[in-house]
């Protein structure tokens, strides 16, 4: 008995459909899928060539076939600190690196290799560092700097150097400061010229920068970045001419070093270099208002720019704000495009500051006032933020302003002596002539030497002169110093009161008697005659009184002895180390020597011995506990550092008290 073909009822012959159409996408997009696979490892050919050439294997989807950390290391570590970005992207893209790093640190967990998953770790950092995207960043170079062991000083250097760089273009610069005095205190910079620039004081980073960086290197990747650095730095203060004077002499060097190649240094660095330099040369003719020809020199840059996105994304903003300047919209449009895609993901704040600003002006432009007013806000906002950050901390650096104004003093100095030097030799020369003359003309004798006689006269009251004004000089320059650190001292009473924490105010308090204590040694200075060395009879006791001043209260009664002869003068340098040795110590015993007592003798002593001087302080009170000499805390830090400065040693006594012995050289 045949069966008839039953009927499909609606909901049957869907699924039927449904599984019909799934078997035909299955197969059109097994036909679609595989070439597209076959395409994508014929693409990877190139990336595999050049692995294998650089000595490390890989796969058709570039997967690595065993650990090879330490080859991938030594890569990155042969390259140029400058145009390292550009190297390592003119081998293979970023993200290719990223993946090889990630599947290393993966091998080297699992090993527990600490030493290679840090070092991984550190090329990983600069990666994301250079495409701006520091939330990734920062928690790994903050991790290399807890594990600082494992790196060498010179990638530790690094690290800290683009941590401040991260903290400063996502605008929290209070952790920027921090990471400056650590790199300070490490002794990993001196000059503190960018850090001006990044706070927005252009005048003082181009005055810090010709100060104490204005010796012309000797190594061609150290001029690039010495020209390039100086001509913005004018470029920043509105000096255009100065500035393109030296972005033209980097770009003729770079001219020159690509006619005749060096083997040690890679063809491309000098390229790139040429390219920034007419970039740069390029912003100084925009700033001038010649647009077109500004458009020429950004957009060789930016040909040149392909591996570099932040310096494209920077050049391509100024290139986008010249063509709208000239109200070629359509050519601002197509950059603006661009801009969309690149900045992408970036995190760098001034970045998008410059963006917000162009998408304003374009708006504006064209006449869509909604969209310019938009991006005009987004632009205030970001601003307000940047300023209100950078005003917050400008105080904290007249520190560095303070010194600056100290090596200002040393350099009026030499230019004083050099002025009474060119006198003397001035007044050497006219000697000599008048010799030869009495020789050959003894007829005219009398009036060649009253000749001489009123010159050297002259000279003589030029050379006094001279002297008069350097003295009102360096008068001056005392003044303004204790002026500025009584600026200072007086911020930090501004701060204290706004404090709620008694330790941070201590703490507040313990550097206002620092800085009071580096200011008498210049009021010193400027009440005395001397402005060379300072009486240390004088200066300490003025000390001695401020502090028993700050310290005691009517119901104690401390007294304070000073044995110190009349005839001793130190430099400023020496006098300012010796007066923060004494302001460390004899806080320590005003402030917990006599707990518990009324009355007390602190007494401090300064004595010649053999080629050099002894200080002493010492006190009849409680002494120390055990160990307290080799405390941690900061004033036994300070003790120790300010001896070191003076070359001298220390030694710590508790018997009847606690006494101090330092000894140091004359």
């Amino acid at each position: 008995m045949r069966l008839k073909p039953q009927k499909l009822d609606n909901n049957q012959n869907d699924l039927y459909n449904l599984m019909k159409t799934t078997r035909k996408i299955i197969k059109w997009g097994m036909l679609l899928i595989f070439p597209i696979t076959l395409m994508g490892q014929k693409d990877n050919l190139k990336e595999i060539a050049t692995l294998q050439k650089l000595g490390i294997k890989v796969d058709a989807r570039l997967q690595l076939n065993e650990p090879q950390a330490n080859q991938i290391m030594a890569i990155w570590d042969s390259l140029y600190d400058i145009g390292k970005k550009q190297q390592i992207s003119n081998t293979l893209s970023d993200s290719i690196w990223e993946s090889l790093i990630q599947q290393e640190l993966r091998w080297s967990n699992q090993q527990r290799n600490t030493k290679t998953t840090l070092r991984l770790s550190y090329y990983l950092a600069h990666i994301y560092h250079s495409q701006k995207l520091f939330s990734k960043s920062i928690p790994i170079q903050l991790k290399l700097i807890e594990s600082s062991a494992y790196l060498t000083k010179s990638q530790l250097q690094k690290t800290y150097a683009k941590l401040e760089k991260a903290y400063v273009q996502t605008n929290d610069l209070n952790k920027a400061l921090q990471i400056r005095k650590e790199r300070l205190k490490k002794g990993f910079t001196e000059s503190s010229y960018d850090l001006y620039q990044d706070f927005d004081l252009p005048e003082l980073a181009l005055k810090d920068f010709l100060l104490y960086d204005n010796t012309k290197p000797k190594k061609i990747i150290e001029q690039y970045k010495y020209l390039k650095t100086l001509g913005v730095l004018y470029f920043e203060t509105g000096k255009l001419d100065s500035a393109k004077k030296y972005f033209t002499k980097g770009l003729a060097l770079s001219n020159q070093y690509l006619k005749q190649p060096n083997d040690k240094i890679p063809k491309q660095i000098h390229l790139n270099t040429s390219a920034s330099f007419k970039g740069f040369l390029g912003r100084c003719y925009m700033e001038e208002g010649h647009y077109n020809k500004a458009i020429q020199f950004l957009l060789k840059d930016i040909e040149q720019s392909d591996e570099d996105a932040n310096n494209k994304i920077f050049k391509m903003i100024h290139l986008a704000n010249c063509y709208v300047q000239l109200n070629q919209t359509s050519n601002a449009l197509y950059y603006i495009r661009q801009l969309e895609r690149l900045t992408k993901n970036k995190e760098d704040k001034r970045m998008a500051l410059r963006f917000f600003e162009l998408k304003s002006k374009y708006f504006k432009q064209i006449n869509l006032f909604d969209s310019a007013y938009y991006y005009a806000n987004q632009y205030i906002v970001l601003k307000d933020i940047q300023t209100t950050s950078i005003h917050e901390n400008q105080a904290i650096l007249l520190l560095s302003n303070i010194e600056a104004d100290a090596r200002k003093k040393d350099l009026i100095i030499t230019k004083a002596n050099l002025e009474i030097e060119r006198a003397d030799k001035k007044v050497q020369n006219t000697f000599l002539w008048s010799s030869i003359l009495i020789a050959i003309m003894t007829s005219i004798s009398l009036i060649s030497l009253f000749i001489y006689t009123l010159q050297k006269t002259k000279s003589r009251g030029i050379i006094e002169r001279k002297n008069e004004e350097n003295e009102l000089l360096l008068k001056e320059l005392h003044h303004r110093v204790k002026n500025n650190l009584q600026v200072i001292y007086s911020l930090i009473n501004l701060q204290k009161r706004r404090l709620e924490t008694p330790e941070l105010n201590q703490s507040l308090s313990m550097v206002q008697n620092r800085i009071k204590t580096m200011s008498l040694v210049h009021q010193n200075l400027h009440e005395n005659e001397s402005f060379k060395d300072v009486n240390l009879a004088a200066y300490v006791k003025t000390i001695a009184e401020y502090l028993k001043s700050l310290y005691l209260t009517d119901e104690k009664d401390i007294q304070v002895e000073l044995i110190i002869d009349e005839k001793i003068a130190l430099t400023m340098d020496k006098s300012i180390t010796i007066g923060l040795l004494i302001n460390e110590i004899m806080s320590n015993s005003l402030k917990y020597a006599f707990n518990g007592k009324t009355k007390g003798v602190i007494t401090i002593s300064i004595q010649h011995i053999h080629n050099g001087y002894q200080l002493k302080i010492s006190d009849n009170g409680k002494g120390f506990i055990p160990d307290e000499s080799k405390s941690k805390s900061l004033g036994m830090y300070l003790i120790k550092n300010l001896v070191k400065q003076i070359q001298g040693r220390y030694e710590v006594e508790s018997m009847d008290g606690t006494t101090y012995l330092i000894y140091f050289k004359a």
